[in-house]
């Protein structure tokens, strides 16, 4: 079986590093407080570097980023978690936080980069305070001039698996997730290119590297020949 249809076998584990290069495939968790950023990334990466904890003010306050390791491969793919823009809570700065680690431990171009936004399906995608487009908006201004922002964009549900929504609610909150999606196109603010998870995240780790094995092939990445490559080299 081809490197690339079979991450999450190959994968072995994750680790925390303090610089992404050139040479990295880097992708961004982003979403609202209460999307579940950290527990994506907890159990993509299987990884007791990330805190989890439910409710609705911000847990993660600082940018993590985690370099994954496979079998015989380089160590080349990046997830960075990050901070949950547009919250209440005094103090605290998403944004600054955000571009701080940009300035500090990104690169101005690494070889690919995309974003796998989150949503609770707990919550109405349509609120203000929930919308896709002003999220990634956001995200997007935190990259200082000179930087290459990522435009790619899987959007993935989620669903803490205590929920007691109903199918007729997780039908319908689905359904407007995917037309805040398809108005992205309408944005004139960036061009974002972003796809649709057909599946609901609940906390399988199958589910997320899924998730990344298809942002990874509308990124244009190759893992067949063991080294993570895009498909203009």
């Amino acid at each position: 079986m081809p490197f690339f249809q079979s991450l999450r076998s190959n994968f072995r584990d994750a680790f925390i590093t303090s610089k992404v290069t050139e040479n990295d495939i880097v992708i961004f968790v982003v979403g609202p407080t209460g999307s579940g950023k950290s527990w994506f990334t907890k159990e993509l990466c299987n990884s007791n570097e990330i805190q989890v904890e439910k409710g609705q003010h911000p847990r993660t306050k600082n940018v993590h980023a985690l370099r994954c390791n496979f079998k015989n491969d380089p160590n080349n793919i990046v997830v960075v978690d990050t901070p949950s823009f547009h919250t209440e809570v005094e103090g605290f700065n998403a944004e600054k936080i955000t571009t701080t680690w940009i300035e500090s431990r990104f690169t101005k171009k690494c070889r690919a980069s995309g974003i796998v936004f989150l949503h609770s399906l707990a919550r109405d995608p349509m609120h203000s305070d929930q919308s896709m487009a002003r999220h990634l908006d956001t995200f997007a201004t935190t990259f200082p001039a000179g930087f290459t922002v990522p435009l790619l964009v899987r959007v993935v549900p989620t669903q803490e698996p205590a929920s007691t929504l109903t199918n007729q609610k997780v039908d319908q909150r689905r359904s407007q997730l995917e037309s805040a999606m398809t108005s992205l196109k309408d944005n004139g603010k960036r061009k974002w290119n972003a796809s649709m998870f057909t599946e609901v995240f609940r906390g399988q780790p199958d589910m997320a590297w899924e998730a990344i094995r298809l942002l990874l092939t509308d990124m244009g990445v190759s893992l067949e020949m063991g080294a993570a490559q895009t498909n203009d080299e």
